[in-house]
């Protein structure tokens, strides 16, 4: 679930209620609702305002199951978040990484449930050899990623293919030291 505010209208006159959920990731998050009479910061998980005539009548903290009950038609309704997927490759190659073949494998299972997305893949490259083989190498990389998804039939709206080279590193390297974690395809998804 996301940080978010769910506003809810009553029946009976102008009565909201705001209810911060957790981050997916777990991160820290917060919103402040404002009223005639002042402000009221949520800033934990599951925490709620309700107003009632532009003033705050109660707050409170729900528990999980009953925001899952209770909003269920509201939460099912969100879209589905942007995801990201790292997959490394083997030094010098567009092969992955044995680990990274069994993670590809999961992101295919988990993308196929998310509805037609744009997706962005961007390869990347350490600074092994020349410029122009690394630029060569990170849009190979891409690319095959962008063969995979296609060949296990994933629904995309569209499917952009980048090679950055050795270009934007993830760990800082020095020139001609091999660095496994910049050798990656970046599958985001939004």
């Amino acid at each position: 679930m996301a940080a978010l505010a769910v506003l809810l209208a009553g029946c009976a006159g102008p009565r909201e209620r705001f209810l911060l959920l957790p981050q997916p990731d777990g991160s820290a998050s917060s919103i402040v609702v404002k009223t005639a009479t002042g402000e009221t910061a949520l800033a934990t998980p599951y925490a709620s305002v309700e107003t009632a005539g532009g003033k705050v009548d109660k707050t409170l903290t729900v528990a999980p199951a009953d925001v899952e009950k209770r909003y269920a038609d509201v939460l099912g309704s969100l879209p589905a978040r942007p995801r990201s997927y790292d997959l490394l490759f083997e030094l010098g190659t567009d092969r992955l990484t044995p680990a990274s073949q069994d993670a590809l494998k999961k992101a295919i299972a988990e993308i196929k449930d998310f509805p037609a997305g744009e997706f962005v893949l961007t390869g990347h490259a350490d600074n092994i050899g020349s410029e122009t083989n690394n630029d060569a190498l990170s849009l190979r990389r891409a690319r095959l990623i962008e063969r995979e998804l296609r060949r296990a039939d994933v629904k995309a709206l569209s499917i952009e293919v980048i090679g950055k080279g050795a270009r934007d590193p993830r760990v800082p390297q020095k020139r001609g030291v091999a660095e496994p974690r910049n050798r990656f395809v970046e599958i985001k998804i939004r």
